[in-house]
């Protein structure tokens, strides 16, 4: 229902952070690599893998609707995650998640003025009127950060 929607944020956020170079861990030690976009979830770690899939972003549909005038909706997660390699200070991973929602958020922006994500898709605020709406966890699992941007799509018709 929802997975033109899906491939199209994946396709966007791919391109527009593609210029963003944060930490990654790799089999060679750190290095500067733009996030990956994934869908649903983290893959599985592959052996002999170069880089980790951080940093990144998942994208993960949590609801949806179809209203009466044959529009459908869908709230979308948009889990942004960042290595920290620093020992005891979290400063650089705060700056690089700061950084990931800025671009994530500057990016999806237009679709909620008038420029539809894929001409398709409007970007709306929630319930309480917040649009991209982001919250960071409590704990975070060192040496790793990450924040949670809440977005809500409408389009015409049903996929």
């Amino acid at each position: 229902m929802y997975s033109r929607l899906i491939n199209s944020l994946k396709k966007h956020l791919t391109e527009a952070t593609a210029d963003l170079k944060l930490v990654a861990q790799s089999d060679g030690g750190d290095i500067l690599v733009p996030p990956r976009i994934w869908t649903g979830d983290l893959p599985p770690k592959k052996k002999n893998g170069s880089v980790r899939e951080i940093p990144c972003v998942v994208i993960v549909p949590f609801s949806g609707h179809m209203d009466s005038e044959q529009f459908s909706c869908a709230a979308i997660a948009l889990i942004c995650c960042v290595y920290n390699p620093e020992d005891g200070d979290s400063t650089g991973g705060e700056t690089d998640l700061a950084a990931l929602i800025s671009k994530v958020s500057g990016a999806l922006y237009p679709a909620s003025q008038g420029v539809p994500l894929a001409g398709r898709y409007i970007l709306g605020p929630d319930l309480s009127g917040r649009l991209l709406h982001w919250e960071k966890g409590d704990t975070q699992p060192r040496p790793f950060l990450q924040a949670t941007i809440t977005s809500h799509w409408s389009y015409k018709g049903w996929e």
